[in-house]
């Protein structure tokens, strides 16, 4: 298909489907004007007085958050101690201590000149102890004191020479009445905010010291007092950190606690009072009751985008997985025609359920009548296409909330149990499951929408508005698909019936060619089973694939009778020529009984362009230069996996009879008949152009050597019966 027909298709389509999307809005807007009983939204004033019909509960959603937030910001936050932080700080404590002993006295080395020889001896050590204001200056330019004030750092001088004189340990016992101040600081955790107050609070009130009273007769104890709060102020560091995630899990787990908040209206509470404006609960309780049923100002408003977003739906599912019912015009006319059904029956029910007050069509909607045939007819794809579609145009239209969930799903549910491969039989056996699922389904969208209806009633109403639905789907179908002129596996079941006309005819005119027809039909069938092809497609190619040869039977080796062969009195160019017109007689009988092309096509594609193999060996015989092409058949190499196995399937019965009438038919020379054929078939392109795997090609093989096999068994020799037998009988 060049670029220009790609396109012009591309635009019918569109064109197609925006002509049905517009009718389903016409009808949506039209023909059912009247969608719900009252337009209203939130905060509109009531244009009248609502009485709750039956009991019902509603969450009050804002209120329920209300209390979750509440509930969210009660959660105190939470903290982690650093234990290297108290470390630091003693640490840091400690070292100011000793510098503090440290400045007591001064070290100083001392060489010796040497004696008169010139020898040196080793320096020597001199210690000086220094006086108070030394040590108080030398403190003064330390960087650890260079915050402390001088009050402080003469304090802890004199402390450290009392020490020095009296061989105490009074400074010692000022760090540790310092670390025991510490750990008792930190062990309630300081906060980055919380660190500077601390510090000041520390400097205002000090801790008091245990120390002995004597050294409080040489300084106060006010004074020692401040000089160690204000030491541990000085080192003093934050040791509490914010836990931001497990702060956060417990919001979390102190919103999951709160209950909704749940506003219950009994039979007959006034919901809402005239000129009152509605609130969120009130609109939830009015729209449960059905008053709201249908098209509300919202949904209104977002007709446009959703109509547009179901047209691309539509369009871009089939186009971009390049799905077969895009191809097939009377295919893509069909799912056209089934949305354009099911949403407008949608919106028909939902409005007439409102207007009358008929509760019970909600769930007894006949809407799988549409995933039937979709599923039947069509495919997986294509049904759940419908059902999404529709159930969209019949919410903007302002069909029941309710009413599009049961629409949806109960348009997708026959395909659980049903294919496009679906026969005639297998889809009456399955009737009575798709019938007994909706009430499932309805139970379950009834739950979910918090309706108070009678599980009986419920179950009822569902099960019958669904066996309803489902015989109408089985008694149209035949309507349906001649009406759209589809061929589904229905019309193939009907195609492959040996009183088919075309059948009568073909063992009418040609017995022989008729019988070799159902052997390769059995064979192609039992061959598209093994690899999930469809088996019925193949049947009826294989029946009819030799239908042409009804007008020259005699000429077909399958029809030669005890006679002889007429081939042998023609040249082998003359018996192709005769051969070769089976095919388009062929196509022309299939016209004349309305045989669908997906059929003829096995007409047209059995052979291929393959080579009359038998008439070219014999010219061959006397013209080695002969032209292979001269001696092919005309028709087109297969295109589909049925076709392809149609043509292997009749090569195989034709060769297989004609060998094993003159020779024993063993497992071994099956199989070596089989792989000649499948390698002429392959090696001469044959099979090119069908989409078939080698995977598939190998089952396929495997099919054939058991049918053949199984065609050509060997029988038990029974004795012969003479006269004599009869005469013990009697």
């Amino acid at each position: 298909m060049n670029i220009n027909s790609q396109i012009s298709s591309h635009l019918v389509k569109i064109l197609i489907t925006s002509f049905f999307l517009i009718a389903i809005w016409f009808v949506s807007f039209a023909i059912f004007p009247e969608n719900q009983i009252v337009k209203l939204d939130i905060e509109d004033p009531s244009p009248r007085t609502f009485i709750a019909p039956k009991y019902i509960e509603i969450e009050d959603i804002e209120a329920t958050e209300n209390n979750k937030v509440i509930a969210e910001s009660s959660v105190k936050p939470i903290y982690i101690t650093d234990d290297n932080s108290t470390l630091l700080v003693i640490n840091g404590i400690a070292d100011m201590f000793l510098e503090i002993l440290e400045v007591r006295t001064l070290e100083e080395n001392i060489e010796d000149e040497g004696d008169i020889e010139g020898n040196t001896n080793e320096s020597e050590v001199l210690i000086t102890t220094l006086s108070v204001g030394d040590q108080i200056k030398l403190l003064q330019n330390s960087i650890d004191f260079s915050n402390i004030s001088i009050n402080t750092i003469e304090a802890l001088v004199i402390v450290s020479n009392l020490d020095l004189n009296d061989k105490t340990s009074y400074i010692s016992l000022l760090e540790a009445e310092s670390r025991k101040q510490v750990l008792s600081i930190m062990s309630e955790g300081i906060g980055e905010e919380d660190l500077n107050d601390t510090r000041r609070t520390l400097i205002k009130n000090p801790y008091s010291l245990s120390l002995p009273s004597e050294l409080y007769l040489e300084i106060s104890q006010v004074r020692l007092e401040s000089a160690v709060a204000e030491i541990i102020s000085e080192n003093l560091v934050a040791n509490k950190k914010l836990d931001q995630a497990g702060w956060d899990q417990a919001k979390i787990q102190a919103r999951s606690m709160v209950e909704p908040v749940i506003i219950k209206f009994f039979e007959d509470d006034i919901v809402v009072s005239q000129g009152e404006s509605v609130t969120y609960v009130q609109y939830q309780a009015l729209s449960n009751f059905g008053y709201l049923s249908g098209a509300s100002r919202t949904i209104q408003n977002a007709a446009v985008p959703i109509f547009i977003a179901v047209f691309l739906m539509i369009y871009g599912i089939f186009w971009r997985f390049n799905d077969s019912i895009w191809s097939n015009s009377n295919q893509y006319l069909l799912l056209l025609t089934l949305i354009l059904f099911s949403s407008v029956f949608l919106r028909g029910v939902s409005y007439f359920s409102q207007q009358y007050d008929i509760e019970f069509l909600t769930y007894a909607v006949p809407i799988s009548f549409v995933g039937i045939v979709s599923s039947a007819l069509l495919n997986l794809r294509a049904t759940i296409v419908i059902a999404l579609a529709s159930s969209f145009l019949a919410l903007a239209g302002g069909g029941n909330l309710g009413l599009v969930a049961m629409g949806g799903l109960g348009c997708i549910q026959p395909a659980i149990f049903l294919s496009e491969n679906v026969d005639r039989r297998e889809l009456k056996q399955k009737l009575i499951y798709i019938s007994l699922f909706q009430p499932v389904i309805a139970y379950g969208v009834a739950y979910f929408l918090r309706e108070d209806s009678s599980l009986i009633s419920l179950f009822l109403y569902a099960f019958l508005g669904a066996l309803l639905a489902n015989f109408a789907a089985f008694g149209s179908i035949t309507f349906i698909e001649t009406s759209f002129r589809l061929t589904t596996n229905f019309r193939l079941s009907e195609l492959a019936d040996r009183n088919h006309p075309a059948l009568r005819y073909l063992e009418e005119k040609a017995l022989g060619t008729f019988n070799h027809s159902l052997v390769v039909g059995t064979l192609a069938d039992r061959a598209c089973s093994k690899i999930g092809a469809n088996s019925q497609l193949a049947r009826a190619m294989a029946y009819f694939h030799d239908l042409g040869k009804t007008t020259n039977p005699s000429m077909f080796v399958e029809n030669q009778f005890s006679f002889q062969n007429p081939h042998d009195k023609l040249s082998p160019l003359d018996s192709v020529t005769i051969i070769r017109e089976h095919v388009p007689a062929g196509l022309e009988i299939a016209k004349k009984y309305k045989i669908p092309e997906i059929v003829s096509n096995g007409i047209k594609e059995h052979h291929g362009d393959a080579v009359m193999r038998f008439f070219y060996e014999k010219e061959k015989e006397y013209n080695a230069n002969v032209d292979k092409d001269l001696f092919r058949h005309e028709g087109r190499k297969p295109t589909t996996r049925e076709s392809a196995i149609v043509m292997l399937a009749d090569s195989i019965e034709g060769s297989s009879r004609a060998r094993f009438t003159k020779e024993d038919a063993s497992p071994e020379k099956i199989s070596d008949l089989i792989d000649e054929i499948f390698d002429e078939k392959i090696n001469d392109g044959q099979l090119s152009n069908a989409p078939l795997t080698l995977q598939e090609i190998q089952k396929v093989r495997e099919s054939f050597q058991e049918s053949i096999e199984g065609l050509y068994h060997q029988r038990v020799l029974y004795p012969e019966i003479t006269e004599s037998d009869f005469s013990e009988e009697e």
